[in-house]
């Protein structure tokens, strides 16, 4: 059982081009069958072949993501796949930036962030203290 949830496991990277917390938990509490079953929706309707390409599709998520003002990990997860399909760290700050008139300042500091870690981890993090007098 465990070979059989180590390549389902694999599957989800392979598929995706990265993996998350989240299948792991789902495989273990839920055994191998529903993380199968999970990627299989995955590939059926996320992944499959249509009008809009990966990159495209990749962007429209990770623009989903931050206006929820989901977690700076998983926001990073789908700037790092809309990056290997094809768009540039400079494509997806735009994005950012251009989201930011409509989101409001915390919803693009939070996105600000996830881009900060994922392609300029140099940078300083945004969500610290610099300074109190």
């Amino acid at each position: 059982m465990a070979d059989e949830m180590e390549r389902e496991l694999e599957r989800t990277t392979a598929i995706r081009g990265f993996r998350y917390g989240l299948h792991d938990f789902l495989a273990q509490l839920h055994g191998v069958e529903v993380l199968k079953k999970h990627n299989d929706e995955m590939e059926a309707n996320y992944l499959k072949k249509g009008l809009i390409d990966r990159k495209t599709r990749e962007m429209l998520i990770t623009v989903a993501c931050i206006c929820q003002r989901d977690s700076i990990s998983h926001m990073r997860l789908h700037m790092h796949a809309a990056n290997k399909a094809g768009a540039s760290p400079e494509e997806i700050l735009e994005m950012i930036e251009v989201l930011g008139l409509w989101i409001g300042g915390i919803s693009r500091a939070f996105a600000w962030e996830a881009w900060r870690a994922q392609f300029r981890p140099d940078i300083p993090p945004i969500d610290r203290i610099v300074e109190l007098r």
